[in-house]
This record gives structure tokens, C-alpha cells and sequence, in this order.
């Protein structure tokens, strides 16, 4: 009797957060106003390099998947996620180079956005305080904080799709 009530489901994931979501948008709106700001670092090696000095000045770390075959990337790729996770930097996964390139105006480079990290908003320099003035985040950055602390701890990190306008 019990095997006939049991029904064999199929098993599926939902590893993405749609393209017209709230994140999105606020995805979109921190990389521009951090680009207006100076506090982008954009691609994997310059992240890399800033990590190894500033380990407590980067907010977010955004990547996106290494191209099938890459391994040297994706190992890269994978030590800085662990480091960021180590070092209490939010990490989120987008979906598409490409699509970022066209966020941030970028349409015809050739430069690297597989990686780019949004710094804290600039403290006072004359300051002995190594603390940051965390209401200076825009509502924005507040949200993707959110979804970040959400995620927190999953074993895989969801993908966000941006949309392609």
C-alpha cells in the first residue's frame, strides 16, 4: 500500500533571481553611482590586487561564471569568493559580462567585468576612526546587503539574471 501512494517528483533547482526583480534594479543602481563615485574596481586581476591591501574597505564583490573550459579562472574565480566570504565582503553572482558592460556605459571595451568590487562610501580622511559611517549606503545598497545576508551561507550562490536593456 505504501508504494502506491509514492509518487517519484522530479528534482529541480532554482538557481537564478529573475531579470525584473528588485535586485536587479538595485544592482544597477550601485554600480552606477559607485562608477560616479570612484569606488569600482572592475576585473578579476585589479580585485585581486586591491583585496591584498584594502581586505576591509570592499562592500561587495560581483562575478560572474568563468567561460566553460577556463579552469585557471574559475579556480581564481573561487579563491576570491572564499577570501570575500572569509573577510565578510558580500558576494553576488550575475549572469552576464556583457550585460554589466552596458550598465556601466562600456558597450565597445575590452576590459575585464567578470569581477568588480564596490568599495564603502568614502569616509573622513582626517578621521581616527577606521569605522564606516554605515548611513552614508544608499537605500540600494541597503537591499543588496539584504540579499546578500539572505544568502548567507548557502552552499551555492544564486545567480542573478540582469535584464537585457
Amino acid at each position: 500500500m505504501y508504494k502506491e501512494s509514492v509518487v517519484p517528483v522530479k528534482a529541480e533547482t532554482f538557481s537564478g533571481v529573475a531579470a525584473k526583480s528588485a535586485i536587479c534594479s538595485s544592482i544597477k543602481t550601485v554600480l552606477r553611482r559607485a562608477c560616479v563615485e570612484k569606488r569600482l574596481t572592475v576585473g578579476l586581476l585589479p580585485a585581486i590586487q586591491y583585496l591584498s591591501k584594502n581586505t576591509n574597505r570592499a562592500l561587495f564583490c560581483l562575478t560572474t561564471e568563468a567561460r566553460p573550459g577556463d579552469s585557471a579562472t574559475h579556480m581564481q574565480e573561487v579563491l576570491l569568493q572564499a577570501f570575500c566570504v572569509e573577510n565578510d565582503i558580500y558576494v553576488i553572482k550575475i549572469d552576464s559580462e556583457s550585460k554589466v558592460r552596458k550598465i556601466l556605459g562600456c558597450c565597445g571595451s575590452s576590459m575585464d567585468y567578470s569581477c568588480l568590487l564596490v568599495h564603502y562610501p568614502y569616509t573622513d580622511p582626517f578621521s581616527d576612526s577606521q569605522e564606516f559611517d554605515l548611513s552614508a549606503l544608499s537605500d540600494a545598497e541597503r537591499d543588496l546587503i539584504e540579499h546578500c545576508e539572505m544568502n548567507w551561507g548557502c552552499l551555492q550562490i544564486p545567480v542573478v539574471k540582469l535584464p537585457e536593456k
